[in-house]
């Protein structure tokens, strides 16, 4: 549940008096409803958290932020752009109309930051006049008719009946007890509430838009999967189809043209055996004979087909279970260092073309990006990729950049780097060899050329890696793009 009103009083209250006069140095916006500012006052930095994210709804000062995804959404650069250098010089909780408003002014300017908690909520950044240069939160601006330019006016009031239900909530906090000698007890106390609600929350989010790729192959591959199933067991009406063309050819002048019927002698294992045998009366004995013989292959064909099918998607069935295991038994950290899948929709086919990679799924869950072309090879890696990212390139190879969006501190798994080699290479100059080499290194050791052409860089401390070709590993990754289809374990 979302900080009552009572406690957005107390914490509110504490960030005017102990941070009035910080000022901004940092600003992140990693998601649409969730912000970060660090102040700095005498002798420390604060990191304040803005979220106006429904029942995680809060004002806090966090000890972690939550990593940005990919590039940094627009509301990022505006805040970076405004805030950073200005003073903060008030802040003011606004109840009936669940407000949040923070002051900022330099010598020169004056900005507000406001935080509507309401529904759908967000953020607004103000000038100080009261117009709006940007806002964050999906939904916002079509419910509460916003745009840059236009006059904000606040939202409309809480009903006196809602009104009364939120000053009846007590306060949670316990902070006059337990935590008197902290800098701001009750923002700290705050983000101990719903700190750690946020991460699981958000990182369940990612565990659901990972799983949803598998869990629709999981899907397609099952239904597939009986159909298939069921023309692989064909094989004894095949075997029938033989039979009854082997019997047909030997008894051929026991036959009547036009007849519908006939009552053959069939000598088996077991003894001379009455069969009944329905007719076609277009057909001549012969014809008979052979549309058997022909039924049977055309049937044998497609059970060999289907059993081979089957296999196909039998590992394709066992590969989803097995991605969704894996994805189980991810941990939050690991799972909060792919944030970016929370930046697109579920369903991605329009803005997936428009991105410049290619998106592939490796070894764990581990998304690989490949960059598309020269200029998408620019863009991916010096404004998509972050420096802590791994930039793998076809070593003395014409071809796609390659990108690992490896959190912050991690080390890529050797698996991972295999899979990523793999991509590179065949999206090269060297694409069907059977061996090549690549080079990897941190996205912050790879420069552009000046003047040079698009994709065209330059890079230090750069590692090898000599790759040989394994076939069913590139076929698997190759199948993953866009996520449709899982990773081998």
């Amino acid at each position: 549940m979302s900080l009552r009103s009572s406690e957005l009083e107390l914490v509110v209250a504490e960030v005017s008096a102990r941070l009035g006069g910080a000022v901004v140095q940092k600003a992140w916006c990693p998601l649409p409803r969730l912000a970060y500012l660090e102040v700095r006052v005498p002798g420390r930095s604060v990191l304040l958290c803005l979220c106006a994210e429904g029942e995680l709804s809060r004002v806090s000062v966090a000890a972690e932020r939550f990593p940005t995804p990919g590039e940094p959404a627009p509301f990022q650069r505006w805040l970076r752009q405004e805030l950073i250098g200005l003073k903060l010089i008030g802040a003011a909780w606004s109840e009936t109309e669940r407000l949040v408003t923070l002051d900022f002014q330099s010598e020169d300017s004056r900005r507000r930051l406001v935080l509507e908690l309401g529904s759908p909520g967000g953020l607004v950044l103000l000038t100080d006049s009261g117009r709006v240069l940007m806002l964050s939160g999906e939904g916002l601006a079509q419910r509460r008719a916003l745009h840059p330019g236009a006059q904000w006016m606040p939202p409309e009031p809480l009903s006196p009946e809602a009104l009364a239900r939120a000053r009846a909530a007590s306060s949670r906090f316990t902070t006059d007890a337990v935590y008197p000698l902290d800098f701001m007890p009750y923002a700290e106390e705050a983000e101990r509430l719903l700190g750690p609600k946020d991460k699981a929350s958000r990182a369940e989010a990612i565990r659901r838009r990972l799983a949803l790729p598998y869990r629709a192959r999981l899907k397609r591959s099952g239904r597939t999967l009986e159909k298939v199933r069921a023309e692989a067991a064909r094989g004894p009406e095949a075997e029938r189809h033989r039979q009854l063309g082997e019997l047909l050819t030997q008894n051929l002048y026991r036959l009547k043209r036009g007849a519908t019927e006939v009552t053959l002698t069939a000598y088996t294992e077991s003894g001379m055996e009455e069969v009944q045998v329905k007719l076609d009366p277009k057909r001549t004995p012969k014809e008979e004979a052979d549309w058997h013989f022909h039924q049977y292959r055309r049937l044998l064909r497609g059970v060999e087909h289907a059993r081979q099918r089957e296999a196909e998607l039998a590992r394709e069935v066992g590969h989803a279970e097995a991605a969704l295991k894996q994805l189980e038994a991810l941990d939050e950290d690991s799972l909060l260092a792919q944030a970016e899948v929370l930046q697109h929709a579920a369903s991605e086919e329009g803005p997936q073309e428009a991105r410049p990679f290619k998106e592939y799924v490796g070894h764990g869950g581990q998304r690989i990006w490949v960059g598309k072309g020269g200029e998408d090879n620019d863009t991916l890696t010096f404004k998509v990729a972050r420096p802590y990212h791994l930039w793998l390139h076809a070593r003395g190879q014409p071809g796609s950049h390659v990108v690992v969006p490896l959190a912050k501190g991690v080390e890529v798994s050797q698996e991972v780097l295999l899979d990523a080699a793999h991509l590179a290479l065949h999206h090269s100059g060297a694409k069907g060899e059977p061996r090549g080499e690549v080079s990897w290194v941190p996205v912050k050791f790879v420069k552009k050329v000046k003047g040079g052409a698009h994709g065209q860089v330059l890079y230090t401390r750069e590692k090898t890696l000599v790759v040989r070709m394994e076939p069913d590993r590139l076929e698997r990754l190759l199948k993953t793009r866009g996520g449709e289809a899982p990773p081998v374990p």
